[in-house]
């Protein structure tokens, strides 16, 4: 985990081991918000200025600089400062 993330109540980080896979746990990068509820799952890389909704399930990789929500989580805006301006 980065510097100056934010982890709310009631968050999953999982791992989800597999046969052969040694490293499987996620790598959160730098000013990272994960709202209430969220839970991440494997050996999965989420980016720099991200914020993951709350109740959301992310199974894939996440780029830098987006706000994702949904299950699957998926990118609803490229404002990462901006959870409100869902489009």
């Amino acid at each position: 985990m980065g510097e100056n993330c934010s982890v709310w109540q009631g968050v999953t980080i999982g791992r989800n081991p597999k046969p052969g896979v040694v490293i499987d746990k996620a790598t959160i990068g730098n000013n990272v918000n994960i709202c209430a509820n969220a839970v991440i799952i494997g050996g999965i890389n989420i980016g720099n200025n991200v914020t993951i909704g709350a109740g959301s399930i992310v199974l894939k990789d996440v780029p830098d600089d987006v706000n994702v929500a949904g299950n699957p989580a998926r990118v609803i805006s490229h404002h990462a400062h901006d959870i409100l301006t869902m489009k």
